[in-house]
């Protein structure tokens, strides 16, 4: 009996230690940075931007814009995550609480429909998954067709 309680919480200690393996801490680090209210210098943003490419890597995106979801084709899925390929032409845009979760915001510009108008576009990234949560682009004249899509990534 007492030989089985041995038996029995070895094994206990070995699962328990299996389940609790550590992050990488270099992920861990960036999840801390990306909390602090602190822009993300040129060199954040490149790090997170690899962070960032392995989560989201062979996921289908789908948007919810209102009522309508849809899944986006591999032209649209650039269109929205087009701008996780340069991160020289992207800066900071701040922090951002959405219920519970925070968000870090990457902004960019946008290529406006009309040539005259300014247009900026912003992906929200979650601070805890490293997941983009929203995608934004507005025009710098309201009334000219800003839009948002909140994504979802599924495997």
């Amino acid at each position: 009996m007492i030989h089985s309680m041995r038996r029995a919480t070895c094994l206990l200690i070995v699962v328990t230690a299996l389940a609790c393996q550590h992050e990488d801490p270099a992920r861990a680090a960036m999840r801390v940075r990306l909390k602090q209210d602190t822009r993300l210098a040129p060199d954040e943003i490149r790090a997170l931007f690899e962070t960032i490419a392995p989560v989201i890597a062979g996921k289908n995106l789908t948007v919810q814009q209102g009522a309508l979801t849809r899944a986006l084709d591999e032209e649209q899925r650039t269109s929205v995550l087009g701008m996780l390929s340069d991160p020289g032409a992207v800066y900071d845009a701040g922090l951002r609480l959405e219920g519970k979760n925070v968000w870090r915001g990457l902004t960019t510009g946008g290529t406006a429909a009309l040539s005259e108008l300014d247009a900026m576009q912003t992906l929200w990234i979650d601070v805890e998954s490293f997941v983009p949560r929203r995608y934004e682009y507005e025009y710098s004249s309201p009334g000219f067709g800003d839009y948002a899509y909140d994504l979802t990534f599924e495997p």
